[in-house]
């Protein structure tokens, strides 16, 4: 301990300087406040023992010019004649930290310093920790900071298609757990997903924001509920700890087949509203994304005719069991009941949120909220009428001939390209999504079943569905040179008709065997659908070649 010693009296100076130092202290002595106010700019002192009557002042009014200008925060003791009450008063109030009178008993005036010493480095650990501790928050909150910039991000473009979908989201604390995801895929399936992760918070936004990305960019590729969900899951048991997962609502409305796939993992039941009213629950046939490994996931999809379908209402169970002021739940059967009580004049959604509103009064949330009202009958009926009376005056004739080889076939984007294709030359968007859905579906076979030589049948169930994944990757990897695929594709804007044909290298394939799939299928397609959307369907034998032509409905 480093201690500064203000005495004008040399012998008392003299007696503390060396009683101190014999505690193992260095000692710094003066007879002035003009020198103790030069020795406390220049150094560092862990002590300060001041006599209150010197040659140029009160050590009285000292005592805050030592705390003002001391470099480090330091204590002073008073040491001094004067026994007067007011005095001892004075000197704490103007901030002394003890108070000692002589005669002075050195061992009572150790045993006061060392107090007072180890209550200063207590407070000044105190503070330290207090500093660590705020540059740790801050520290915090720019992770977070940035953490939200990139969730805000992610999240504000994912719903692109809002057209009889009404989606309301409310967070319980800053970060959301739960994402919706509406859009159309180039096929012109729109797709609706609410997904909901373990917990909320920043943890569960985490876990959620990469299954956001596979979902959207497997929605880019056109790829069916069925296969998306199954490499959800696939990433998601890879990527997630054993305690985290993901409940997952997903809807496929595909327009061509007036058919809806719906899937349910976890999450509360789907409430399928008819044109009558009538009420029918969806239960979860699945468990949550992310528990059981991809050879034992079943998701169970259902196929739905959208004929009748009125609306589709889902939800978080943030909804029905959040708890009000009173710890009653709001619970399935009141949603059941506003829903039955529903008179169509209003919409559906506003109606809930109102009636929860009311509930929770001014209580928080317990889980994050996500409710979703998808208008099917109203979404089918806007796009049987959209663009049906758009004509194309344009003339000419575009065609397009393709030819891919060896492993960079395992690399490209096929339906993709011819895609590309037909935007740049401004093909009509219903004319377009029937093609790609085409596309996709005869150069899948056609590089499946013929280059790859996959067995359809093993895609009768959802473990032989893991099992076709993992062999067609495999095979992929193992292309061979001679492995080719020849494409040729034209359109002719006058009549709004497009052709498109496919050879492969494969041996030759049973191709309405490999594509005959029902709507349940996890292919989502299959050869019915081909034939219903083309005017014109051909396949050569021995089942390598196939050419269709597609015409648009005015």
């Amino acid at each position: 301990m480093r201690i500064l010693i203000v005495e004008d009296d040399n012998l008392f100076a003299e007696i503390l300087q060396s009683f101190v130092e014999e505690k193992n202290c260095a000692c710094v002595v003066v007879n002035s406040l003009e020198k103790a106010r030069l020795q406390l700019k220049n150094a560092a002192f862990q002590f300060v023992l001041l006599d209150n009557h010197l040659p140029d002042g009160n050590g009285l009014h000292f005592i805050q010019v030592i705390k003002e200008i001391s470099l480090v925060p330091v204590p002073v003791m008073m040491v001094t004649a004067d026994d007067n009450q007011n005095v001892m008063a004075r000197a704490f109030s103007k901030g002394a930290d003890e108070y000692i009178i002589k005669p002075v008993s050195l061992d009572l005036l150790w045993q006061k310093i060392q107090r007072v010493h180890e209550l200063y480095a207590k407070e000044a650990k105190l503070e330290e920790q207090a500093k660590s501790l705020e540059r740790l928050l801050d520290k915090q909150e720019q992770e977070e900071q940035l953490a939200r910039y990139v969730y805000e991000h992610v999240s504000s473009n994912l719903i692109t298609e809002t057209e009889c979908v009404d989606t309301y989201l409310q967070s319980s604390s800053s970060f959301n757990g739960d994402v919706f995801i509406c859009d159309t895929a180039p096929n012109g399936n729109r797709f609706v997903i609410l997904a909901d992760a373990t917990g909320h918070g920043l943890s569960a936004a985490i876990s959620i924001l990469p299954l956001v990305t596979t979902l959207k960019a497997m929605i880019r590729k056109g790829l069916s509920l069925a296969h998306m969900v199954h490499e959800a899951n696939k990433k998601l048991c890879i990527e997630l700890p054993d305690d985290k997962f993901v409940t997952l609502i997903g809807v496929e409305v595909n327009f061509h087949s007036k058919t809806l796939q719906l899937f349910n993992g976890g999450m509360p039941d789907v409430i399928a509203l008819n044109k009558q009213h009538q009420i029918t629950r969806h239960a979860s046939t699945s468990l949550a994304l992310g528990i059981m490994e991809p050879e034992d996931f079943d998701p169970g999809i259902l196929s739905l005719d959208t004929h009748e379908l009125q609306n589709l209402f889902f939800f978080s169970d943030g909804l029905i069991e959040q708890q009000n002021l009173f710890g009653e739940a709001f619970g399935m059967q009141r949603v059941l009941d506003i829903i039955k009580d529903w008179d169509t004049s209003s919409p559906l959604l506003n109606l809930v949120v109102n009636y929860f509103t009311i509930f929770n009064e001014i209580g928080e949330l317990q889980d994050d909220l996500s409710i979703c009202d998808l208008q099917v009958s109203a979404l089918m009926e806007k796009h049987m009428f959209a663009d049906r009376y758009v004509k194309n005056k344009k003339s000419g004739k575009v065609t397009a001939a393709l030819t891919i080889e060896g492993g960079i076939i395992a690399d490209s984007d096929l339906v993709g390209a011819f895609d590309g294709l037909m935007q740049s030359i401004d093909v009509v968007g219903d004319l377009r999504q029937k093609a790609f859905t085409v596309f996709a579906e005869l150069i899948s076979n056609a590089l499946d079943h013929g280059v790859l030589n996959l067995d359809s049948s093993l895609k009768d169930d959802f473990a032989g569905f893991a099992a076709y994944i993992e062999m067609k990757e495999e095979r992929l990897f193992n292309l061979k040179e001679n492995d080719k695929l020849d494409m040729v594709f034209s359109y002719e804007p006058r009549t709004n008709e497009i052709g498109f044909s496919i050879k492969d290298s494969g041996k030759g394939y049973d191709i309405s065997a490999a594509s005959g799939m029902d709507d349940g299928a996890l292919s989502g397609r299959g050869m019915a659908l081909i034939n219903k959307l083309c005017e014109r369907v051909e396949v050569q034998a021995p089942g390598n070649y196939a050419s269709v032509s597609l015409k648009r409905e005015i």
